[in-house]
Formats: C-alpha cells, sequence, structure tokens
C-alpha cells in the first residue's frame, strides 16, 4: 500500500517539474509530503522540496529510475518510509548518500539527489589534472589560468600537511572576479567549483548562479529568507553572483544590505560547505566590496578576467563553426578578425557575446544566400564565406561614458 502511494505522488512531482524521469529525490520528496505532519519527520519537508529544483523541459509521462524503482520496492511498511526519509535527510538537512529501507553500502550510494547544475557538477572520479586541462583549453586567459592554479595548489598542499598532522593555512575559496561581459568569469567558475570538490577544499561540486532578484525581496525581512533558501540550495558548492554590484544599497528603502549582512554571516558560518564568488565591472565591484567590512574581510583574491584580443575572438569564432560542422572558407577568418579588430574596445563589446552575435549573424547571410534561388541544398549551407560576414557595427551602442549599475 505504502509502494503505491509513493509511487503515484513521485510521478506526480517529476511532472509538475517537468522532469523527464522519477529519481529517488523525487521519491523522498514523495515521503517527507507523506509524513509531513510526524514531528520527527517536519525538518525533513523542506530540503526534500528544495532538492526537485530545477524545473526541467519534459512534459511527456516521467520513467522511472533503476534507483527510484529500487528504493521504492524497498517500501514494505511506514517504518520502512521513514527510516529512508531520516537517512537521506539526517535532522532535516539536505540529502545525503542514505537509501531506503537497505543496508546494503551499494543501494545507500542510490539515495537521495540534490539539485545541482549539471553543467558544474564533477563527474565522478574526475581528477584535479583532469579538470586543469579542461581549464587550460579555454582560449586565451592565462593570468587566468595561472591564479586558479595557484589557488588548487595552497588547497593540495594544506591536505598533505593535515595527513602529516601539520597545521594548515587555510586558504580564501571566496574569490572577486572582475572584468567586463563575455570575458568567460561564468564559465571559469563553474571549472572553480568542480576543482574545490576534486581537490577536497568543499564537500561538494554544486554550482549556482544569482542576481538581484533571487536574493532581494521588496519587503522587509523577506529578504533575509530568500538569501538564505539560495544559500541553503547551494551547500555545499559555489554560489556565483553576476554584477554583485547591483546589491550595494541605492537608497534607504533598498534592501540590499540585508542580503549583503545575510551572506557575510553564511559566509563565515559555512565557510567549509561552501564559497562565494561574485564578478563584475573593476570599478563597481570596488564600491561592492568596498560597502561592507565583512565583504572586504572575506574577498581577498582578485582575478582580473581582460578582453579578448582579435586574435582569441577569431579562434572562439573558428571553434564555434567548428562545434556545429560548419567549414570556413578562405578569407572567412580574416574577415570575422578585422571586425573584431574594430568592435574591440567599443560600448557594448561583449567579447566572447560579440563573437556569438556575429557568427549567428553570418550563419543567416549563408542561409539567405542559399535560399536566392529558390532551393536550398545541404552543399549550400557547409562553408561560411567572407562575403558571409557582416562588418556593420550597428549592434554596438555608441561611444558614451560608462556609468555603474
Amino acid at each position: 500500500m505504502i509502494r503505491t502511494v509513493i509511487h503515484d505522488a513521485a510521478m506526480s512531482a517529476a511532472k509538475a517539474y517537468s522532469h523527464a524521469a522519477v529519481e529517488p529525490r523525487h521519491v523522498l520528496y514523495a515521503l517527507a509530503k507523506q509524513f509531513r505532519q510526524r514531528p520527527d519527520c517536519e525538518a525533513c519537508f523542506a530540503p526534500a522540496k528544495r532538492s526537485l529544483e530545477p524545473a526541467g523541459s519534459s512534459y511527456g509521462t516521467p520513467s522511472i529510475s533503476e534507483a527510484a524503482t529500487a528504493m521504492l520496492d524497498a517500501l514494505k511498511t511506514d517504518d520502512d518510509a521513514v527510516a529512508a526519509l531520516k537517512q537521506a535527510f539526517p535532522a532535516g538537512g539536505e540529502a545525503g548518500g542514505g537509501a531506503a529501507g537497505t543496508q546494503t553500502a551499494d543501494t545507500a550510494q542510490q539515495g537521495a539527489s540534490v539539485a545541482t547544475d549539471s553543467a558544474a557538477a564533477a563527474k565522478e572520479g574526475e581528477t584535479i589534472a583532469e579538470i586543469l586541462a579542461e581549464l587550460d583549453e579555454l582560449t586565451g586567459l592565462g593570468a587566468v589560468k595561472a591564479q586558479v592554479r595557484k589557488i588548487i595548489a595552497v588547497v593540495q598542499a594544506n591536505r598533505e600537511r593535515e595527513k602529516a598532522g601539520l597545521k594548515a593555512v587555510q586558504p580564501g575559496l571566496h574569490l572577486v572576479f572582475t572584468g567586463p561581459p563575455g570575458t568567460g568569469k561564468t564559465t571559469v567558475a563553474r571549472i572553480v567549483a568542480r576543482l574545490y570538490a576534486a581537490a577536497g577544499a568543499l564537500p561538494g561540486a554544486k554550482f549556482t548562479e544569482a542576481s538581484r532578484s533571487d536574493l532581494i525581496a521588496g519587503y522587509v525581512g523577506q529578504t533575509a529568507i530568500k538569501t538564505r533558501e539560495v544559500i541553503d540550495r547551494t551547500k555545499p558548492g559555489v554560489l556565483f553572483i553576476d554584477e554583485a554590484y547591483s546589491l550595494t544599497p541605492s537608497s534607504g528603502v533598498d534592501f540590499g544590505h540585508e542580503a549583503i549582512a545575510t551572506l557575510v554571516k553564511a559566509m563565515e558560518d559555512f565557510r567549509s560547505q561552501f564559497a562565494v564568488i561574485v564578478a563584475g565591472y573593476e570599478e563597481e565591484m570596488k564600491e561592492f566590496i568596498g560597502s561592507n567590512p565583512g565583504l572586504r574581510s572575506r574577498f581577498k583574491t582578485y582575478i582580473d578576467f581582460p578582453d579578448y584580443t582579435p586574435g582569441e575572438l577569431r579562434e572562439i569564432f573558428e571553434r564555434m563553426a567548428k562545434d556545429v560542422n560548419i567549414g570556413l572558407a578562405p578569407g572567412a577568418c580574416e574577415a570575422a578578425e578585422r571586425v573584431f579588430a574594430r568592435a574591440t574596445g567599443k560600448q557594448d563589446f561583449g567579447n566572447a557575446r560579440f563573437a556569438r552575435s556575429l557568427f549567428e549573424q553570418a550563419y543567416a547571410r549563408m542561409a539567405s544566400r542559399a535560399a536566392v534561388d529558390g532551393a536550398v541544398t545541404v552543399d549550400e549551407l557547409t562553408d561560411l564565406l567572407a562575403e558571409d560576414i557582416d562588418d556593420d557595427l550597428s549592434m554596438l551602442a555608441p561611444d558614451t561614458r560608462r556609468i555603474g549599475f
């Protein structure tokens, strides 16, 4: 009986969140909902619900994963169900490695899975060397790569000292990324999250992106709650806040100070469970860090992301074409690099984002060229020509003095 009830509730949860499959997290949410009124299970509901985020994009009937089936099959009685719930959420905390109603180590590892950013989650067994190799494959960013390596070297040194019974110099895992848009800050932040987990600096590689709207509410007292929810969803892992200077209070009725104060406290209270990376323009970030003494004391490491050179943007452009199996005819790369040289330094330039826009426009021109005679063939859609590279920079705003947020 209990299995059928939980099965149906788990299926409903997967459908509600547009997930393609029923997983252990859906089963555990169903259990938490079923036994929510019990005092010893009440605290499990909130983390179980958080584990369902983010929503997916599937609109069909969810399938049942093997891990979820095994968990459901182990539910013979209410006592089995409650035991599985408590094992997955000890003391109402985030989902751990426990599984439902079984004592074997193999099945225990099929327990609740919490919502993570799959692009940032460390692959099982991946090494620091493998992740650093992925970092090295990024175009440019030589100084950035060197600083990241230095941070991870400190983490590794501390682990070795601890193994030898020596005191470790705790590294500052909270980072400030400065630089213009489109320079790879988010991509590097995701890699750093995986490196922290692989190096043992953090117990997990979850990655959460947040903006002002994710952290700040419109009423007194609600901002702290909203910010804590984002922090809880991030642990263990990295919270990345782009354009973090937008949190700087702009008036007496701005609740940004409440979000910052909550964030600062969590950075101290949970320093072994999560790290914060903030990013934005250099001058605005200086103002943001200077707005609160707690921020100044916790953010010690600054990494600057410079504009890409025209040559680096050409390499990015070539990679975009290669990723979708489109060739570049003679002269096309040179034409793109000339456009990058003209655009570099202009307002709203956007770096890699501009390269993406240029590539998409070139593809559209190729498609239009192929459609002129009314009969489009695959042979006409394999190579970008130099004439497909649009040198019109009207997409960029006129050069004016940029003001902060």
